[in-house]
């Protein structure tokens, strides 16, 4: 089957659809993100924006099928003596609580909410599971999400498992771990242009001041800080990462080796799992 003609998104496919896709091959992706604040000029949802679009094109070549991401996540959580708390976030030490931030929900939750989703994935059929994350907080979220493959392993030793991010396959390309700088942005640029607003990257305290009435607090940060970004972090030292340098082109080449590498990874899973060797 040509893979234009393949039909991957769970959602909107028919029971007849799902059957006969599982027969050909019983591989279910899972996207997850968060609702997050990616600087001005993208999206809150970025995270799992970029994860469902890969996940999407992985399987329209390899097979399978992919359920609605997820867009809720665990996270680090500081608690103000206020009664509030911050959560997320990647500024260096600035502590923002940025407008956008509604992903966060306790440690044991996300922990059930996989779960339950691996073992309905299970009792539908479905040999193995790839968990691609496009939220990258290594030692909350990748650490929660690998703590749960590793326990419905266990459980269910027959099953494949595989957590990836869109990052980690692409180590030989120019996409470090950033946050909301010139390689995710040049991403979500080839996957959705118009959730993208270069001409927006800083202008917190400028033009979009108005919208933030309500938020002085971070109105004033913006103003306090010396950092170049507030809440985006390029994870180098020059100017090679900067959102504002992000183009379609450069999103398209991520993309294209990025979903090949997923893909790649997808399909060895389930033949080792199909065969019996992973185990």
């Amino acid at each position: 089957m040509n893979s234009r003609e393949r039909k991957v998104r769970f959602e909107e496919m028919f029971p007849w659809e799902v059957a006969a896709a599982m027969a050909e091959a019983p591989l279910c992706y899972l996207p997850l993100g968060t609702l997050e604040w990616h600087g001005e000029h993208a999206a809150v949802g970025l995270d799992a924006l970029k994860a469902h679009e890969i996940c999407v094109r992985a399987a329209e070549r390899s097979g399978g099928l992919v359920v609605p991401p997820i867009y809720w996540s665990t996270d680090w959580r500081e608690d103000l003596p206020e009664g509030d708390y911050l959560t997320g976030g990647i500024e260096r030490g600035e502590r923002y609580h940025v407008p956008g931030n509604m992903f966060w929900v306790r440690p044991e939750t996300f922990r059930n909410l996989l779960l339950d989703a691996y073992e309905a994935m299970r009792r539908r059929g479905f040999r193995a599971i790839v968990v691609l994350s496009g939220h990258w907080s290594i030692e909350h979220n990748i650490a929660a999400i690998r703590a749960t493959g590793e326990e419905f392993r266990r459980a269910h030793p027959a099953m494949g498992w595989l957590l990836l991010t869109d990052q980690e396959v692409v180590p030989d390309l120019h996409y470090p771990m950033e946050h909301a700088a010139g390689g995710e942005t040049s991403l979500l640029m080839a996957i959705r242009q118009d959730l993208v607003a270069l001409d927006k990257t800083f202008e917190t305290d400028d033009s979009l001041r108005p919208y933030y009435a309500n938020e002085q607090a971070h109105l004033r940060r913006r103003r306090e800080t010396q950092s170049k970004y507030i809440g985006v972090d390029p994870a180098v030292t020059d100017a090679s990462n900067d959102p504002e340098a992000a183009t379609t082109e450069r999103g398209l080449a991520l993309l294209e080796a990025i979903v090949e590498r997923v893909e790649a990874r997808a399909e060895a899973l389930l033949t080792r799992t199909t065969s019996g060797s992973d185990r």
